[in-house]
């Protein structure tokens, strides 16, 4: 019997136990003082931020390109001859002023064929006379002829009425009569001889202007046989020597012009509307003449970096080239740089020669009163607005040009908003914000989107 009572103590003690602490519990609770509720808490989110200001843009984009002659001449031997005497210059590298002896072709065989042509011309000039002289005796000759032919006629038709009262024999009638055909047929034969003679005249100026044509252009390959610079240049390769023999069509040398330069630069589409259209106005605000931005207010630098120092150069824009590249989807421009091989300064530096790779900026005209941005500050086309009661806006807004580190905002936008520079993980709307403002934003911004003009070194 003692055996199982503590069987059954050791099986009920724990549920004993455990009902006595559930009771004690609930004794607790409904006895013990109520939690005191307490109002919660709002979050704020520490973000940077500035006030939207104003501010003047001047736009400005950058490229790269490589140097090349405005033009290049390929001299070729216009006339066939030997080159008699070669300028002690004319090597890869000289200089030649415009009009300057280069070198020069062997000219004898140009000037034989002048003298035969001046034989020819008067040859024809006294062909020509002749033949005028000629007409003149034929014409008197005929005069008289014609007056002789009368004669004979009258006298025919007197021995006619003679032979009628048989004063005269029949013989004599015919004799006349025969000698009156043959004036007449002599009469006819010389009209159509003089009839000929403009004929043959117009002929023989015909071969005059043949010969004085031949003559100027002996006199043209004559000229050829000096070559002189058309315009300043500089050698770029030779390739006869003095005393070779050159025939018309071969290249002798090849020298690229010294007064000007063009540099092609390649610019996206959205590069050049930056550029062009800063703000995003429309087409009718760019017709007005006070927004009018063309290249002529341009503020176009030419700079080369050689060994520790840059070099720049004043550019112009010339043109936009024909087409589009295929591969980068580019439009090249065309910059123009004048006199080359003379720095801005005068200071002594490197020429801006050809094969040289340098970069252009651009800047166009000032726009003022923009409203700018970072361009991290977008979200999706949107900015983050603190308002009044520093929380979270999500606005969609309009833009206009981008540049490295800044967009223009066309609209949704106003002066003194204040602006989130944080990129907010998870941005809701609403959200509690506090603020730290970048006093310096507007300054910092106006500054690197101001025009800087390059120093000449």
């Amino acid at each position: 019997m003692r055996g199982k009572f503590s069987k059954v103590i050791k099986v009920t003690a724990p549920l004993i136990l455990l009902v006595a602490g559930i009771a004690a519990t609930v004794v607790l609770i409904k006895t013990g003082p109520k939690p005191v509720k307490r109002p919660a808490i709002e979050r704020e989110y520490l973000v940077n931020a500035f006030a939207a200001v104003p501010v003047d843009v001047t736009p400005m984009i950058s490229g790269y390109g490589e140097v090349a002659p405005d033009r290049t001449w390929k001299a070729v031997a216009q006339v066939s001859g030997k080159i008699v005497w070669k300028s002690p210059k004319l090597k890869s590298g000289d200089f030649f002023k415009k009009g300057e002896l280069m070198l020069r072709i062997d000219e004898q065989e140009v000037s034989l064929a002048i003298q035969k042509n001046r034989a020819e011309i008067k040859k024809y000039l006294a062909k020509i006379a002749e033949l005028k002289s000629h007409r003149i005796n034929m014409e008197s000759r005929l005069e008289i002829l014609r007056k002789v032919h009368g004669f004979n006629k009258s006298k025919l038709n007197r021995q006619k009425k003679l032979l009628k009262s048989e004063a005269v024999a029949s013989v004599s009638v015919e004799e006349e009569e025969i000698n009156v055909l043959t004036q007449q047929s002599a009469l006819v034969e010389l009209e159509t001889s003089i009839r000929l003679i403009p004929a043959q005249i117009d002929y023989q100026k015909a071969e005059l202007a043949a010969a004085l044509a031949n003559m100027k252009q002996s006199e043209l390959d004559l000229s050829y046989t000096k070559v002189t610079a058309p315009f300043a240049c500089r050698v770029r390769t030779v390739s006869v020597e003095e005393g070779q023999y050159v025939t018309v069509g071969q290249e002798m040398f090849v020298a690229d012009a010294t007064d000007k330069v063009e540099i092609p630069v390649q610019f996206s589409m959205d590069q050049l509307a930056s550029l062009i259209n800063p703000s995003g106005e429309n087409r009718k605000n760019l017709k007005d003449k006070k927004n009018k931005r063309a290249p002529d207010d341009w503020d176009i630098t030419v700079k080369v970096n050689g060994g520790f120092n840059a070099y720049s150069w004043k550019g112009k824009f010339l043109r936009i080239a024909s087409g589009v590249d295929t591969t980068t989807r580019m439009i090249s421009m065309i910059i123009g740089v004048s006199d080359p091989y003379k720095r801005n300064n005068g200071k002594p530096g490197p020429p801006l020669d050809r094969g040289l790779f340098c970069s252009v900026t651009i800047r166009g005209k000032t726009i003022k009163n923009l409203l700018v941005v970072p361009r991290y500050a977008l979200h999706n086309g949107s900015l983050y607005i603190a308002n009044k009661d520093s929380r979270l806006e999500i606005r969609p807004v309009k833009t206009g040009a981008s540049y490295e580190q800044y967009t223009v905002v066309k609209s949704g936008l106003k002066p003194g908003e204040t602006v989130i520079l944080s990129d907010i993980v998870p941005a809701i709307k609403g959200m509690k914000l506090k603020l730290r403002m970048d006093k310096d934003f507007a300054a910092k911004a106006q500054n690197e989107l101001s025009a800087k003009k390059v120093k000449n070194d």
